[in-house]
């Protein structure tokens, strides 16, 4: 019997392996996490109030046609119309992963420069004879809609983004929150001078508040992705039960940086035995687990663990079988595209025996990495 079980659990660990192999690379994670996002294609990507500019970024594969499309600025100024559209010129094109920076309400010069656009300072030069208004740092509400006519303008259908700042609940915001696009009762912080309000690229469609996507930067990027650095950050305390067997307390590391491209990367999972029937369920999220939130993790008899990954968003789960002193989890970023730079992941593990007569509801659990992409 105790052989058939053994076979059993090999099966398993085996047939997790193969799935894990033919998965483990981080392109195949990519493609899950971009299954999350909403169908945006060209996104708000940062805005600075002081220079007068916002920067639009278009991460698909595809060029996109702007020429029917218009930003819409709301301001809380007294006195002033609070609301402003600006139609992007005929023949404006963006290339996929381009940037282009918008002056606003800057006069246009004779000569601009490459994916450089200047919306004049000139009622004539705004839709509606409306007119336009100067950025404000401290508080205001940015909207790119895929049209440009009048009638369209009360409509969610067109809102291909939104960002609030400083405060909410500015007009046609709740459009954006129809949408998807915008979390009801939600702002960024306001804009400090000479900083801008930039956008982590990877956190679109991953983090629980759309806000929480962006971030203040004290060195603005024009023309430039926000993030660029890969970076791991370790976090949360690893963790075993009282009567475990394994070596010491489990460790989640890395074997280099998450660079994009890079053949070599992978994760080590230190201090597993590779016996009794012991594998490590490796548990790919989209966020740290939010403070006071109860364990997802079974009770234990004396002590017990508490993880550090949010498993309501989850993006992957990965069951393998474990190795002497450290386990080796291979995952090739080759062919991972660039668009993905910034993205953030977070990854623990749990190590465990699927032998059916373990006390143990499960060994232990690693500390959690916070990996970000970059090139």
């Amino acid at each position: 019997m105790n052989r058939t079980i053994r076979r059993l659990t090999a099966a398993l660990c085996t047939t997790a392996t193969a799935a894990a192999a033919t998965l483990a690379s981080l392109a195949c994670l990519s493609c899950l996490a971009l299954a999350r996002l909403p169908a945006q294609n060209v996104l708000l990507h940062e805005v600075q109030p002081a220079g007068h500019w916002i920067e639009l970024h278009n991460r698909s594969v595809n060029a996109v046609d702007l020429s029917t499309w218009s930003l819409h600025y709301v301001s809380r100024t007294p006195g002033m119309p609070r609301t402003y559209w600006w139609g992007f010129p005929a023949g404006t094109t963006l290339a996929p992963g381009a940037f282009v920076r918008v002056h606003w309400y800057q006069p246009v010069p004779a000569s601009p420069a490459a994916n450089e656009l200047f919306t004049g300072d000139t009622p004539w030069h705004f839709l509606f004879g409306l007119g336009g208004e100067a950025l404000s740092g401290s508080r205001g509400a940015l909207a790119l809609l895929r049209s440009q006519q009048s009638a369209m303008m009360n409509s969610a259908s067109i809102i291909e983004d939104w960002v609030s700042w400083g405060e909410h609940d500015f007009p046609r915001e709740q459009l954006a929150v129809q949408a998807g696009l915008w979390s009801a009762g939600r702002h960024t912080p306001s804009i400090s001078a000479n900083w801008s309000l930039a956008r982590e690229t990877g956190d679109v469609g991953l983090v629980a508040f759309h806000d929480e996507a962006w971030f203040l930067d004290n060195t603005p990027t024009p023309l430039q992705p926000n993030v660029t650095g890969a970076s791991v950050l370790s976090y949360g305390a690893a963790c075993a039960l009282p009567g475990h067997h394994l070596l010491g307390l489990p460790h989640l590391s890395t074997t280099s940086l998450p660079l994009i491209g890079s053949t070599s990367f992978g994760l080590a999972i230190d201090a597993t035995t590779g016996i009794y029937g012991e594998c490590a369920l490796l548990i790919f999220s989209a966020a740290m687990v939010p403070i006071t939130t109860p364990s997802f993790l079974p009770p234990a008899p004396v002590g017990g663990c508490h993880e550090s990954v949010d498993p309501t968003q989850l993006l992957a789960l990965w069951l393998l079988p474990t190795q002497i002193v450290s386990t080796q989890v291979p995952m090739s970023l080759a062919g991972v595209p660039p668009a993905l730079v910034g993205l953030q992941l977070h990854a623990q593990a749990v190590v465990i025996d699927l032998l059916p007569y373990g006390y143990l509801p499960y060994q232990g659990i690693t500390n959690a990495l916070r990996l970000t992409l970059g090139q």
